[in-house]
């Protein structure tokens, strides 16, 4: 209870000659504490229920988010060769686009095309004698 009610609850039960409040004065007190007592009761209620429904859905959202995280792509093991095998090059050149002539005010800009050949990678011969 608060420091309110506490005195209220006091004053109302102190046997006293002289009562400070009247009847109607007591009801209305009375009626306001219980007012008070039912609001904090249901704004208690509803925190507590969306604490659980927060906690629920989370819940419902962790395993499923877990469960996602797993590898999308299978790993390959590394072969049982002893030599690493080379790569092969790439020379890659760069032909510009020629520039087309248009009269409008909206033209679409050319971009230059890349070509890649890629030569195979020299390989390793033992020599032996």
């Amino acid at each position: 209870m608060e420091d309110f009610e506490h005195e209220l609850a006091r004053m109302m039960r102190a046997t006293q000659t002289h009562t400070p409040f009247e009847e109607q004065h007591r009801q209305r007190l009375h009626a306001g504490v219980r007012a008070r007592r039912r609001a904090r009761t249901v704004w208690m209620a509803t925190g507590s229920a969306l604490t659980i429904a927060g906690l629920g859905v989370g819940l419902e959202v962790l395993p499923s988010a877990s469960a996602q995280s797993g590898p999308t792509i299978p790993h390959h093991q590394p072969t049982s060769s002893t030599a690493p095998t080379p790569l092969p090059t790439r020379t890659c050149t760069t032909v510009p686009a020629p520039v087309p002539t248009y009269t409008s005010t909206t033209v679409p800009v050319p971009l230059p095309t890349r070509t890649c050949t890629a030569v195979p990678a020299p390989t390793h011969t033992s020599m032996s004698k």
